[in-house]
């Protein structure tokens, strides 16, 4: 009807505009031209209800697209193996459900030390020692790279290795060349930790093997990124990890109990000499215990009470044994290193050490000491007994405490109030003072008695970054043999770790 109405009104206004009467012809020939007109409207109708039809289809394509491509993605994401990174202390990547997880970082430690020139202090301090022995000197103290994670959720694994040990490369030669000096005195990389540890073990709990720290004596067991002063009491160098870097290589049980407040480790091991994790030798194992507890514990470690008990029954290395201490501050490797106090090697049967520990922290204010015994049987002099111990008090000017890790019974990073920079922050500052001692004198047996007082002030610029600065002052009585008095110096480091 709306076509036929067209039409009419198109031959009527047709027919009036001229005037006059419309010939046959021309009618013809209008219908025609409107006949070719609506042609053309019907065509343009149908292309553009096809190209709606087309703007409808690409419409759905795009949004079945868009579907496909968010369901991939949720996809991924679910993914349980897909890692997603963060920083924690250094870089650190796992899975959504924590089963797996990697981080890699390391540690650095500067050390600039200063000592007074006083040669008579360490005469009889061996061949080498003596001759940088009050010498001011620059090194790095440690340069260690470090790889650790967790795999399938009960499987945590470290590979850690020190880049600047050092070892004396030809300890064999006629004196003078077996003297360590700067020429024959080179870097070896050595393994730290280097171990693989499995959790939820029924009735153990956990089991670590590998090269690990044998579970006796708290600073030893304080990681040396945490250390409160630049170098370890004398029970480090005597008895916690004389001649091996304090790693020794076996299997170690370990687990805590009532909600956390006790630990208690025990493990075999082989008794080394040597910083490569590797022993020779039949027997020669050690077996190696301790057991802390909290009697008192709030605020999340702010306010606490710490003791424990270690001990180790240890067959010597080739029925050998030899008690040494260095000083407190070292100025160089290792192996160019005065040894203040020396047994020497004499035989043993068997080693028999026992340890106390304690601590007390009391919001900034953190008081630890340490005492250790140990006696070998059938020596040369009978049966011959050494100890060693310590006592210091720390203190936060800033306000800050110590965080005290209750699953390992023992304390870890210090994280300032606010980080240098922040806000016009100055970051973290304690100082501290220890007394340390080590008697390596029974009968016969000589090797010298050790005292020495630290003083240091230590600058936490962020929970990665620190300056240590520890003034010491040491007498040294060498009974045996030359040398002896008093001596002091000063250290400075530059320690970071990621």
């Amino acid at each position: 009807m709306a076509r036929l109405r067209w039409r009419t009104f198109v031959l009527g206004a047709l027919l009036t505009a001229g005037g006059g009467p419309v010939m046959a012809d021309d009618l013809a020939d209008l219908k025609s031209r409107l006949d070719a007109i609506e042609q053309e409207n019907d065509q343009l109708r149908s292309d553009l209800e096809s190209m709606k039809k087309s703007d409808e289809e690409i419409v759905g394509q795009m949004s079945q697209l868009d579907k496909e491509v968010d369901g991939k993605a949720d996809k991924k994401t679910d993914d349980p193996l897909s890692f997603s990174a963060k920083w924690n202390n250094g870089f650190e990547a796992s899975t959504k459900d924590k089963k797996f997880k990697y981080h890699v970082g390391g540690r650095v430690q500067l050390d600039s030390v200063f000592l007074q020139n006083d040669p008579a202090f360490y005469a009889g301090t061996g061949p080498g020692g003596a001759a940088i022995a009050d010498q001011d000197g620059l090194y790095f103290r440690r340069a260690r790279i470090r790889a650790d994670g967790t795999m399938y959720e009960t499987i945590d694994w470290c590979a850690e290795f020190d880049f600047v040990n050092t070892v004396n490369d030809d300890p064999g030669a006629p004196a003078p060349g077996n003297v360590p000096s700067e020429r024959n005195v080179i870097g070896v990389p050595a393994p730290t930790d280097l171990w693989m540890t499995f959790r939820e073990i029924p009735l153990v709990g956990n089991m670590r093997v590998g090269n690990v720290k044998e579970p006796i004596g708290l600073e030893h067991l304080h990681s040396s990124r945490y250390l409160d002063f630049m170098e370890r009491s004398y029970n480090q160098d005597v008895f916690y990890g004389p001649f091996n870097n304090g790693f020794t290589p076996g299997v170690l049980f370990f687990d805590n109990w009532d909600e956390e407040n006790g630990t208690w480790s025990t493990g075999f091991f082989k008794n080394t000499t040597n910083v490569f994790a590797y022993g020779l030798g039949e027997g020669e194992y050690a077996w190696t215990s301790r057991a802390t507890y909290l009697p008192w514990y709030e605020e999340e470690g702010r306010y606490l009470a710490h003791v424990g008990l270690s001990g180790s029954i240890r067959d010597p290395n080739n029925g050998s044994q030899r008690y040494r201490a260095r000083g407190s501050l070292r100025n160089g490797p290792g192996s160019l290193n005065p040894v203040l106090a020396d047994t020497g090697s004499f035989t043993s049967t068997q080693t028999d050490m026992l340890n106390f520990e304690s601590a007390l922290q009391l919001d900034s204010l953190l008081l630890e000491a340490e005492y250790c015994v140990s006696q070998d049987q059938n020596t040369a002099f009978g049966d011959v007994t050494m100890y060693g111990w310590y006592a210091e008090a720390l203190y936060f000017l800033s306000g800050e405490h110590r965080d005290y890790e209750k699953k390992t019974g023992v304390f870890g990073r210090v994280v300032p109030h606010n980080n240098y920079g922040d806000c016009g922050s100055l970051g973290a500052w304690q100082v501290g003072a220890r007394y340390s001692k080590v008697n390596l004198i029974d009968g016969l047996l000589d090797g010298g008695q050790l005292e020495d007082v630290t003083v240091g002030l230590n600058w936490f610029l962020n929970p990665n970054l620190k300056i240590q600065n520890n003034y010491i002052y040491t007498i040294r009585d060498a009974q045996a043999g030359p040398g002896g008095g008093e001596t002091q110096g000063f250290g400075t480091r530059l320690a970071w770790d990621f």
